[in-house]
């Protein structure tokens, strides 16, 4: 299997040990070791205490499992498959798709989530997310003409990354509806499902309210992405079991560390959630500030749920050139369109870090220096 650079990991890597701001970040503000260390109740206490480096249960460590659990309304530990989130996608993915298989997959999102099913052989129908005068949108319409008893998976970002854009309840209603008419199975990458930025516009897990739904969550708006753990999750348990059956040549089993750090943070999910989502409220509040000043370089289109935004430079400026001397001048990391497969001139913000005020006052000066030059060519 050879598969194209996954460009948005390989910005990262070129750029991060140069960098000495990032405006593009969508994990949100890491947890010290001895914040989650504090957290923990007597019990994890002990097993951190008495940790043992040797080898871990396969399917996962049954007290995250349980902890897991807890955030869906109808799953079981059972349900539930530990792994690296990135390798969710992976393994699913192979597990799932054959060469030929007719796949539907919402754009913009994480590159793996069109790479991998085009890699393995798929024709794969990009259903994009279209700019509105009230933020994003996805076409319902073009789902239901292009969806048939030909589509094998319909995979979704919700809430999506790098757009945070959340459908309303209803809009999901007739997508699953869709879905379930044609026999199509659906995945689901819901990283940073309980981060509507309104509570109001909270959905469901799909693995709670659709029976061939298969999920993907993970620690990044917890603030322990580090730990690298994740899970898959879905009630179709032979699914789960060809799953951990795959995961057997990759990793095979979890970190022993992590699935304790991870197990503290599961039980303080909501303190940990609540935490990180201030911190993105307090941002989105300086983002649609800044925006809203440089309204005539770039246009904002507000985000409701998620971490991340994802704006437009306008014509004739380019993004990639932006975010080039953005990097080359100040040594300020933005992530461009390209990253996720466009040619749109949008770039994404990063709102979940305690840092994005430094960073964001760095990309003022470029705005500045952009307007200053076209008044000057103007002149």
């Amino acid at each position: 299997m050879r598969i194209k650079a996954f460009k948005l990991e390989r910005l990262f890597a070129r750029y991060a040990e140069q960098a000495k701001y990032t405006l593009s970040q969508s994990s949100c503000e890491s947890c010290s070791m001895k914040e989650i260390l504090d957290m923990a109740d007597p019990e994890c206490k002990k097993l951190w205490d008495n940790l043992s480096l040797g080898y871990t249960r396969p399917a996962g460590f049954a007290p995250l499992r349980e902890a897991i659990a807890k955030r869906y309304t109808s799953l079981r530990p059972s349900d539930i498959l530990e792994l690296t989130p990135e390798e969710g996608i992976f393994i699913f993915m192979n597990n799932m798709l054959e060469p030929g298989d007719e796949v539907i997959v919402m754009h913009p999102t994480l590159p793996s989530l069109y790479e991998l099913p085009r890699t393995l052989g798929c024709k794969v129908i990009k259903w994009p997310l279209e700019v509105t005068s009230w933020g994003w949108r996805l076409d319902v319409n073009f789902l239901a003409e292009n969806i048939s008893p030909k589509t094998k998976l319909l995979i979704m970002n919700i809430p999506n990354n790098p757009t945070g854009y959340i459908p309303v309840r209803t809009e999901l209603d007739r997508i699953l509806n869709l879905a379930d008419r044609m026999g199509t199975w659906v995945f689901n990458e819901e990283t940073y499902r309980g981060m509507e930025h309104d509570p109001a516009a909270a959905l469901p897990s799909l693995a709670d309210i659709y029976p061939r739904a298969t999920v993907i969550g993970g620690l990044n708006k917890y603030g322990l992405p580090g730990t690298r753990m994740g899970w898959l999750a879905s009630k179709n348990r032979q699914l789960i079991e060809e799953c951990a059956g795959y995961k057997d040549y990759t990793t095979y089993c979890n970190n022993a560390p992590g699935e304790i750090l991870a197990t503290i943070a599961m039980r303080n999910a909501p303190d940990l959630l609540q935490r990180n989502h201030k911190i993105v409220l307090e941002n989105l509040g300086m983002a649609e500030a800044f925006f809203k000043k440089h309204r005539d370089l770039f246009q904002w289109i507000q985000p409701n749920g998620g971490s991340t935004a994802f704006p437009r430079l306008l014509p004739p400026y380019d993004v990639t050139e932006m975010c080039e001397r953005a990097m080359t001048e100040k040594k300020l990391l933005i992530i461009g369109e390209r990253a996720f497969g466009l040619d749109t001139n949008h770039f994404r913000v990063g709102l979940g870090r305690l840092d994005f005020s430094k960073a964001l006052a760095v990309f003022s000066d470029i705005a500045d220096e952009i307007q200053a030059k076209r008044a000057e060519a103007a002149n």
